[in-house]
């Protein structure tokens, strides 16, 4: 993996999301977090949690989730907000889905001298 002093800001994985739900470990990580240092009310990596909150929980995650092609195999998937996970101090994402498929994505950290930047929560606030 490339980890440069302890950190990856990007990472293009390819991975199966089984029928019904899964969680995947990104392996994105930032070790300095303190975004609110460089831009006020730049986005963290996400709820901290050692379990992936429900879809939609506050606060937005700064990290991008960018499919790839074949972007059909896309159709049906879903996923909920990035999280930073407490057990694994890695960015996680829970997706699910109706059939067992293989997609491309590009889970993405912008990193904070690209800032400032906003973000939406990916599903409605619970």
């Amino acid at each position: 993996m490339g980890l440069k002093a302890g950190a990856l800001l990007w990472n293009r994985m390819r991975f199966q999301v089984l029928d019904g739900v899964i969680d995947i470990d990104t392996g994105l990580t930032q070790l300095n977090r303190s975004f609110p240092d460089y831009s006020p009310g730049e986005p963290p990596l996400g709820v901290n949690a050692a379990v992936s909150p429900i879809a939609g929980t506050l606060p937005a995650s700064r990290i991008m989730i960018i499919p790839l092609a074949p972007l059909s195999d896309w159709a049906s998937v879903t996923h909920g907000e990035p999280y930073f996970s407490t057990v694994t101090n890695t960015i996680h994402v829970q997706f699910s889905n109706g059939v067992d498929v293989f997609v491309n994505a590009l889970f993405w950290n912008p990193h904070s001298l690209i800032g400032p930047g906003n973000a939406d929560t990916y599903n409605v606030a619970p």
